[in-house]
Parts: structure tokens; sequence; C-alpha cells
């Protein structure tokens, strides 16, 4: 249960550093274009559909793996720390 937690909270982080730093730097500064159109068409709940529906499938993911599945979590953990990553260093250019 632990593992899923770590994922959902990631990928919330990385939903929410999106939410406050794009208003700062405009949507020009990120570099996943699904992200930017979905913010383009619907703005920031069409971000937070999108994070949703990946945060879902990274833990059905999870869920099925049976072996190594701190590995998998360990993946989607990866995955939502890239995109805070992506979303702060946004701030530095």
């Amino acid at each position: 249960m632990k593992l899923f937690a770590a994922v959902a909270l990631v990928m919330a982080a990385d939903l929410a550093s999106f939410a406050l730093i794009v208003p700062l730097v405009g949507i020009g500064a990120e570099s996943n274009g699904i992200m930017a159109r979905g913010y383009i068409e619907l703005g920031i709940y069409g971000v937070a559909a999108l994070k949703v529906a990946c945060t879902v499938a990274i833990l059905l993911l999870v869920y099925r793996v049976r072996r190594n599945r701190a590995l998998a979590a360990g993946l989607g953990i990866l995955i939502g720390a890239v995109g805070v990553a992506g979303n702060l260093s946004a701030l530095l250019r």
C-alpha cells in the first residue's frame, strides 16, 4: 500500500508544481507537447485530467506486476519526480 501512496504523492506533486509554475513562466516552458496542448485547450483541468489518467495507468501497472512491484513503483515515482524537476527548472530559465 505504501508503494501506491508514494506513486500517487509524487504524481500529485507533479500536478501541483505544474499548476503553480506555469502561470508564472508561461506554457512555452512546458516541453511535453501533450501537456502543453491539454493546457492550451482545456486549461489546468485538461492537465489535471491527463495527469490523473497517467497516475491511474501507472498504479494499474504497479498492481499488475507481481514480481518486482517495488521496481515498477520506483519507475512511476521517477516519472513523477522528473515532472517536478522539469517544472522547477522552468523557474531557472
